[in-house]
């Protein structure tokens, strides 16, 4: 048997069914703009490690900015800035997921412990390290006075 077509692995059927979604979009948003070739999208899926909602949040942004516009978008332009819409989007998440995993702090720093009144060194959560600059800034403030 030899057949012309080679199978295609799962990952392959759903990122297929992944463009023709985000091309669905596209052109539900940009009627007058003709969807990227299948290049862009495998490009785009790779930069962004196959996150389909960066994707589409960059879409999305790329539609909003064409509906502001009145449809005065050609498709280059449309690509660009789908690109840094997911580009900023992926670089904030990042930025934010790394604030969140260095928490619990492993110790409390020895400035911080000093003007709270608490040990050096204790193992703190995010709640804890905020009341803890609460705290500090009433004192700096004269609000409230420190622990001797």
């Amino acid at each position: 048997m030899n057949n012309a077509e080679p199978t295609k692995t799962p990952q392959q059927v759903q990122r297929a069914r992944d463009i023709e979604a985000l091309a669905k979009l596209w052109r539900a948003g940009m009627s007058s703009i003709p969807p990227p070739s299948e290049k862009q999208w495998t490009l785009w899926f790779d930069i962004h490690r196959g996150n389909f909602g960066v994707i589409v949040y960059g879409i999305e942004q790329c539609v909003r900015l064409y509906c502001q516009r009145r449809g005065i978008m050609d498709l280059d332009h449309a690509i660009r800035h789908s690109s840094r819409c997911m580009n900023s989007y992926a670089k904030d998440r990042a930025r934010r997921k790394k604030l969140d995993e260095h928490f619990p702090l492993n110790v409390l720093t020895k400035d911080l412990a000093d003007l709270v009144g608490l040990p050096v060194g204790i193992a703190l959560t995010a709640e804890m390290y905020w009341r803890c600059q609460k705290r500090a800034l009433a004192i700096r403030e004269g609000r409230i006075q420190a622990q001797s």
